[in-house]
């Protein structure tokens, strides 16, 4: 009985230790390799695009190591990152070089012709690829910096508009509409049509001078009366009296301004110019009494 006890126990034992499955160790798994291997790791998991590349055991752990080193990072740097950090984020959404910036052929509002010429320009797709900036970023930018240079220009220009308006109408009063009308006929029948373009760029006092200055030779070297629009042929004063003119001339003299050049310049321009027109009136006036 104990034989069979003992014959049994060593039966039991052996069998044990013949059927028991070999260790797993890193060499073993290291054998297994390709579709064998993927084959070991869970269905729903074999599916996924990034197990195609594990094919060893060893591939297998280094995907699980960069796994866990990108858990907890942010995918943006913030106020902590580093201008390195900012550096390498931007390089990943700038194009590889500046000229590969494609801006809009049109913007509505724009004349196409300036946002054609802005698209050629060669300064800023440098400055945006230096910035690290997006294509998409580009656009925006792009077209938003041109609505804002084309809406800054009317303002100037409008503003510029109002001021010269409000300076020439102050200096010339209801004789303004004369002096512009024969000094802008004076110019464009004088002045070379090169130079034209240029006045384009005078603010309200350069311009209000230029007038009446160029009103003042007008009368001078043509015999044009600013005021009536005639030539000197016609005679008369515009149907002002002798005490009008007189007035007029003590109304400009009591002007400080016009006695001291340095308080305005501009306005002293003008009231000069003013006077001498006067005056060729009052001449004209007393030469036909």
């Amino acid at each position: 009985m104990a034989e069979e006890n003992g014959n049994g126990g060593t039966g039991v034992g052996a069998g044990a230790g013949a059927g028991a499955s070999p260790p797993i160790t890193a060499a073993s798994l290291g054998a297994v390799q390709g579709d064998a291997f993927r084959a070991l790791l869970p269905a729903e998991i074999q599916s996924k695009p990034y197990v195609k590349d594990i094919n060893t055991f060893g591939d297998f752990v280094k995907k699980f190591d960069g796994a866990q080193a990108l858990i907890g990072q942010r995918a943006t740097p913030d106020e902590k990152a580093t201008p390195e950090q900012w550096k390498d984020f931007h390089s990943k959404v700038a194009p590889k070089t500046a000229e590969e910036y494609k801006f809009p052929d049109a913007i509505e509002g724009l004349d196409p012709a300036f946002v054609k010429k802005a698209a050629e320009g060669k300064l800023l797709r440098p400055l945006l690829h230096a910035a690290g900036v997006s294509p998409y970023q580009a656009n925006l930018l792009f077209s938003g910096f041109l609505k804002m240079v084309t809406g800054a220009e009317q303002s100037e220009k409008t503003a510029k508009d109002a001021a010269f308006v409000k300076l020439s109408t102050d200096l010339f009063g209801d004789q303004k509409e004369g002096i512009m009308t024969n000094a802008k006929k004076f110019l464009t029948t004088h002045v070379d049509t090169k130079v034209l373009p240029l006045l384009e760029g005078l603010d309200e006092k350069q311009m209000t001078v230029l007038l009446a200055i160029t009103d003042g030779m007008a009368k001078k070297f043509t015999g044009e009366d600013p005021f009536r629009g005639g030539g000197a042929g016609t005679g008369g004063s515009g149907g002002e009296t002798k005490e009008q003119l007189i007035a007029a001339m003590q109304k400009i003299q009591a002007d400080p301004v016009y006695s001291d050049p340095f308080k305005d310049r501009p306005k002293h321009a003008g009231l000069l110019a003013q006077m001498e027109v006067i005056r060729g009136k009052l001449k004209k006036l007393q030469g036909g009494a």
